[in-house]
Parts: C-alpha cells; sequence; structure tokens
C-alpha cells in the first residue's frame, strides 16, 4: 500500500511535468514576422495559455484554402476596444506563424483592415493587452 501512495505522489508529478510540457507556448520571434493575408472564417472566444485567460481568436482562410487559428489578444481588450471582426472580413495579419499544440497558428502583432490597422503588440512582440 505504500508503494502505490509512494508512486502515485512521485508520479503525479511527472505526469503533469509532461502536459505542461506538451502544452508550452511558443514565444514571439519578431525576426521571424510575416503578413498573412485571407479572409475572416470564424472568430471565437476561448480559455488560452498564450493570451494568459479568455482570448479572442479568428479562423483565417489563407488564399490556398487552408485554414489557421489567429491568436489576437485577452478577450476583455478586443471588447474594450471595441475590435469588431466578422466572417467574411479580408485582412492582413502581421505577426509569427508558431507551431503551438501540434498545429500552424499566428500570434497577431496587428490586424489591417481595409484602411483600418489593429494592434495586439509593440514592435518587439509584448503584447498591449
Amino acid at each position: 500500500m505504500l508503494v502505490i501512495a509512494l508512486l502515485l505522489v512521485v508520479g503525479t508529478p511527472l505526469v503533469l511535468g509532461q502536459k505542461n510540457a506538451s502544452h508550452a507556448v511558443p514565444k514571439f520571434d519578431r525576426s521571424a514576422e510575416a503578413v498573412f493575408k485571407g479572409t475572416v472564417e470564424g472568430v471565437h472566444d476561448h480559455q488560452c495559455p498564450v493570451s494568459g485567460g479568455l482570448g479572442t481568436h479568428l479562423t483565417l482562410k489563407q488564399p490556398d484554402g487552408s485554414l489557421i487559428e489567429v491568436h489576437l489578444a485577452l478577450s476583455r481588450f478586443v471588447r474594450h476596444y471595441e475590435l469588431v471582426f466578422q466572417n467574411g472580413d479580408v485582412v492582413e495579419v502581421t505577426g509569427v506563424k508558431v507551431k503551438f499544440d501540434g498545429t500552424d497558428a499566428i500570434f497577431a502583432r496587428k490586424i489591417k483592415r481595409g484602411d483600418d490597422e489593429f494592434l495586439f503588440r509593440d514592435t518587439d512582440g509584448k503584447p498591449l493587452w
């Protein structure tokens, strides 16, 4: 019985550590910044370790037809500044493409829609939220 309890106490941090390692958030690498063009296919809020809470995300349909998730900012930041994106919006996302949770994603620094420009990170990639 003592062996089982010891295994649970020792094994639990190992399992938790493995889970956290798989969800490691990549850093915003300004040197890898690029512009991604596409059409908004969806707007959704969900818990996100990138923004550190409830975050706003876009699903961007790229010119080749592929979809990619764009991480914007904390949802309260987006609501506070009344930043509204809708399906069908044609946008240019300046940001960094990363591999996150096993799939490609974009960490947005700014988004341009027509003449409007929305900033989410400073020129060094630090969040404005």
